[in-house]
């Protein structure tokens, strides 16, 4: 299966206007230092529950996504704006960190890679297999990154093709916290 073939995979399997609306609703709430796991926790599992469980989040190290259908390991890599600029101009490169060594990088290449990347932004999606990303791999001192030509990706979804419901009453730390709550006074 090519790239390009298997982003309209995944655009088949993927309710894109769910995963957008859920994205575009927590907006800038998880930025914090403190509660970035939290989002990518969620915005994975977001993908796994909007392609009705064909992506299996395993949350593993160097992938977060099992294809049950295809076989596929799949690493999932998101940020604001990482596709497409603020007014929505698409970008010429995009540079998105693979590994994150935490400052101490021994690694010459990825230890274990990915078949696929997916890289995403609140109301876009591209993919990447590991064969098209490693040319663009760069080895830094805490990690590894690439800086990949946009024309390099293939697109699952655009800006314009979704349709973005904002649901203003989402709270998830408030949620959070009364789970945490909830936590301490039943033990």
């Amino acid at each position: 299966m090519t790239t390009s073939q298997y982003a309209q995979y995944i655009r088949g399997v993927l309710d894109i206007n769910r995963y957008s609306s859920l994205i575009t609703s927590l907006g800038n709430s998880l930025n914090s230092r403190k509660n970035r796991f939290d989002k990518s926790d969620i915005i994975e599992q977001a993908f796994s529950v909007y392609t009705g469980g064909l992506f299996e989040w395993i949350d593993q190290l160097g992938r977060d996504h099992r294809d049950t259908v295809n076989g596929y390991s799949v690493e999932f890599k998101y940020a604001n704006n990482g596709l497409y600029t603020p007014i929505g101009n698409p970008k010429g490169s995009i540079t998105v960190k693979i590994m994150n060594s935490q400052g101490n990088n021994v690694n010459n290449s990825l230890p274990h890679p990915a078949d696929y990347y997916i890289i995403s932004q609140a109301d876009a999606m591209a993919v990447i297999s590991y064969p098209e990303l490693q040319p663009y791999l760069r080895v830094l001192s805490d990690g590894i990154e690439a800086k990949i030509p946009t024309n390099a990706l293939s697109f699952v979804f655009l800006p314009t093709n979704v349709v973005i419901n904002v649901n203003n009453n989402i709270d998830y730390l408030a949620e959070k916290r009364l789970a945490q709550r909830q936590l301490i006074e039943n033990f």
